[in-house]
């Protein structure tokens, strides 16, 4: 009828028939054809779905700043211990270190996990020499919070206890006094040793962390260590 618009899709179906669609219909095709080129591309199909999972599966875990000082260093001191044998022994820090590393080498995209070390050179506990690259304390962030690692070694000395705790263990080991040469320590915790190789003759019974100062020493059968002076140059 005169004057009746006709429907959209019979005027676009004249217009392409007729030749006479113009350059917004040509754009329009143009940009479907980008579309349905990329979408058959399987690298890009590839890509699109490991980016998906890297972003819904992989977790970034961090130590909460709070725990930070679980380390009591600024990285560069010299510890002097003596024994109740007249022994001396030195540990010399060197250096906080904090990185990321994977929970799963093998994992496609794994979490990622803060971790805080204080590195340090350390008598062998079986040879008279010092061992580089050692790690007295190590921070590591978990999905289950901040875990605290140690690694007690010195002088015909080895602790072979627990040395791993989480922070909910740690904080309910017991704070004590201990007295070092007519200096008090009022912020010491004691961690026993639950008999793992007590044969041995370097066998470490406990050993002693002050919340404020590290490490103070330990105590083996016969023979008891002691941080005699700490040196911050």
């Amino acid at each position: 009828m005169a004057g009746e618009r006709l429907p959209a899709r019979f005027s676009l179906y004249c217009q392409v028939r007729h030749g006479r669609t113009g350059s917004s219909f040509e754009t329009a095709t143009s940009h479907m054809q980008t579309v349905r080129a990329h979408m058959k591309n399987p690298v890009h199909i590839l890509i699109l779905i490991l980016l998906l999972a890297f972003v819904s599966c992989s977790k970034e875990y961090k130590i909460d700043k709070s725990d930070y000082s679980l380390i009591p260093y600024n990285g560069n001191e010299i510890l002097v211990l003596k024994s109740t044998e007249n022994k001396l022994d030195t540990i010399f820090i060197n250096g906080i270190e904090r990185y990321f590393a994977s929970s799963d080498p093998l994992a496609f995209f794994p979490d990622q996990h803060e971790i805080q070390n204080l590195n340090c050179k350390i008598s062998d506990p079986n040879y008279n020499r010092y061992l580089p690259g050692k790690v007295l304390i190590e921070l590591r962030a978990s999905s289950d919070g901040t875990q605290i690692w140690f690694d007690i070694i010195m002088k015909e000395s080895w602790y072979y206890g627990k040395k791993i705790y989480s922070k909910t263990e740690f904080d309910s080991v017991p704070i004590t006094k201990m007295i070092i040469d007519d200096k008090v320590y009022n912020d010491v915790k004691i961690f026993e040793s639950d008999g793992s190789y007590e044969q041995r003759d370097n066998y470490a019974e406990r050993f002693y962390w002050s919340l404020s100062q590290g490490f103070l020493g330990l105590s083996k059968r016969n023979e008891k260590w002691r941080l005699i002076k700490k040196y911050v140059p």
